[in-house]
């Protein structure tokens, strides 16, 4: 009787993709395993991907070189939670492991971290970031919020580094449409900063509101590296096929306005030479995706 109330649902998927961007172009092989554990209305699910990818542009760098990557999350909550889209709040991956079977819901929230492990001049670059993560799902919709960012508080497992790709939010709603089929439409924001120069003291004229703020100067061989992307994505995944596409803008004013309230509002200073006289840039990106897929259910 005690086994009868405990249910496992998981997957695991391998897959090839190919990603062609004005910020990011590569091609990847990665795995990335999902699964949900059930007694009674409570429930648990992580998730753990592994990838590797040669690129030829990073974070806006007209560069090649082989990366590496990985990322965990976990969260808990209330719900039977078998329909497994506990999986579309990875930050790695745009192909969703789905169950259409599955029946019950979810409500609840978890932590993860990812890492990127990137060679030559964006070595330093290749950081740790914690998030947070909140979820809510019926039988075949799901509604997910992703927040990640590079500090380091308790569970937040993040480098502490402040710089690189140092905050993102996603939120994203993902339905379910028939046994093969499943769609995700979002908005999500990426901040990415240079790397500061701790040497000289943060009397860097730029972003500094009139001298009033203290900003950092940053190091070669990327001084000028700053985007702020706001965009909206869709997805669309078939049975052993993904296309996922995002399309917004690069405002380097953007970014520096929503890292300033932070860095202002939370003593957090000094802020980041944001090139706040920028013109804003479209940002688009288009990734395909090949896969195969093995879902359990015990």
């Amino acid at each position: 009787m005690f086994s009868q109330r405990f249910n496992a649902d998981g997957g695991v998927m391998l897959k090839a993709e190919i990603t062609l961007g004005n910020q990011n172009q590569w091609l990847k092989i990665s795995t990335f395993a999902f699964g949900t554990l059930n007694y009674g209305d409570i429930s648990v699910e992580s998730g753990l991907s592994f990838a590797t990818y040669q690129f030829l542009k990073r974070h806006t760098v007209n560069t090649s070189g082989l990366a590496y990557s990985y990322e965990f999350f976990a969260l808990g909550g209330i719900g039977k939670n078998t329909n497994l889209l506990g999986s579309s709040v990875s930050n790695m991956n745009t192909s969703i492991i789905f169950n259409p079977k599955g029946k019950g819901g979810f409500n609840g929230l978890g932590f993860g971290f990812s890492k990127d492990y990137l060679p030559n001049s964006l070595k330093s670059y290749g950081l740790k970031r914690g998030a947070f993560l909140m979820r809510f799902s019926n039988a075949s919709h799901n509604i997910h919020l992703s927040f990640q960012n590079d500090f380091s508080v308790g569970w937040f497992s993040g480098a502490g580094t402040d710089y690189g790709v140092t905050g993102s939010l996603d939120i994203g709603f993902t339905k379910i449409n028939n046994f093969r089929t499943v769609q995700q439409l979002g908005i999500g924001i990426d901040l990415f900063t240079a790397r500061p120069d701790y040497s000289q003291s943060p009397r860097n004229p730029i972003n500094s509101d009139d001298g009033r703020k203290n900003v950092w100067y940053t190091l070669p061989p990327f001084k000028d590296l700053f985007y702020g992307n706001l965009y909206a994505y869709a997805t669309h995944q078939e049975h052993n096929y993904t296309l996922h596409s995002k399309l917004g803008i690069n405002s380097q004013k953007t970014g520096a306005y929503i890292q300033n309230i932070l860095h202002d509002g939370l003593g957090l200073n000094p802020r980041f030479p944001w090139l706040v006289e920028t013109k804003d840039k479209i940002y688009i990106e288009v990734s395909g995706n090949l896969f195969v897929k093995e879902t359990t259910n015990d």
